[in-house]
């Protein structure tokens, strides 16, 4: 009589079947089902079919499975809250020190400004010849090969300070190389400039509004900042660059 009770109440619960190799596996009770995902011997990702439901969906989106504690603790959780992301400065690195994130910020940031500053107050106040003097049109070539140069310098400037903020030993070499051969380019271009001058005619120089004086002596105040921080910066690698946490 008890068996006979126990299965009346165990039909009335319906049976199962589970997809095992695309063909149905059962019938199963609820019970047995539930204790195969205990022990890991199915997943909730199993298909399974109700006989009170009549539909075959995954052991999960039934209700009243639990899955192994194995299998709980696999599973990946929710996506982290987006307050949880680390937010990197875009152009320093923490694990630099403050010097050497000040390096990255004016090879990354500085210096190509710096460099459009110069070519548009260049064009703004023009040669210092006047456009009659046989030589003008060397000191025109001197300003051209003056702007290119830069331009290679302040990309290579760039490329080291990349490098530099990635952690890579190779930032600050190409960065003293690079101040290296700022230095002697604008040393060729300064004793250039000065011959021209020496062999100019005093009454060719062109004639310079105050607008234009003015912007020639605020270029030559930033480029004397801008030469005491690259020439701090080359001392500076050369003696730290190997305490560095570069790879």
């Amino acid at each position: 009589m008890h068996e006979e009770g126990n299965k009346t109440i165990e039909s009335t619960q319906g049976r199962w079947w589970l997809a095992k190799n695309g063909l149905p596996e059962g019938p199963l009770s609820h019970q047995e089902i539930t204790d195969a995902l205990k022990l890991n011997r199915i997943s909730s990702a199993d298909y399974a079919y109700s006989s009170d439901e009549k539909e075959w969906k995954p052991l999960s989106d039934w209700s009243g499975f639990e899955c192994g504690p194995e299998e709980s603790a696999l599973q990946s959780p929710p996506a982290p809250p987006v307050e949880s992301y680390p937010i990197e400065p875009l152009i320093t690195n923490p694990r630099l020190s403050p010097m050497a994130n000040w390096i990255c910020i004016y090879t990354l940031q500085i210096s190509p400004w710096l460099w459009c500053f110069y070519t548009i107050s260049q064009m703004t106040y023009g040669t210092v010849l006047d456009e009659n003097d046989p030589l003008m049109g060397i000191e025109a070539l001197a300003i051209f090969f003056s702007m290119l140069a830069s331009l290679g310098v302040t990309i290579s400037l760039f490329i080291g300070g990349a490098r530099l903020r990635a952690l890579s030993r190779s930032g600050p070499n190409i960065i003293i190389l690079s101040i290296v051969v700022a230095t002697a380019v604008n040393l060729l271009l300064f004793l250039w400039g000065m011959v021209i001058i020496a062999m100019a005619d005093q009454s060719q120089f062109a004639s310079k509004t105050v607008a234009a004086e003015l912007i020639d002596y605020f270029v030559g105040i930033v480029g004397i900042c801008e030469w005491a921080f690259m020439l701090t910066t080359l001392f500076w690698l050369r003696r730290n660059a190997r305490f560095l946490p570069l790879s």
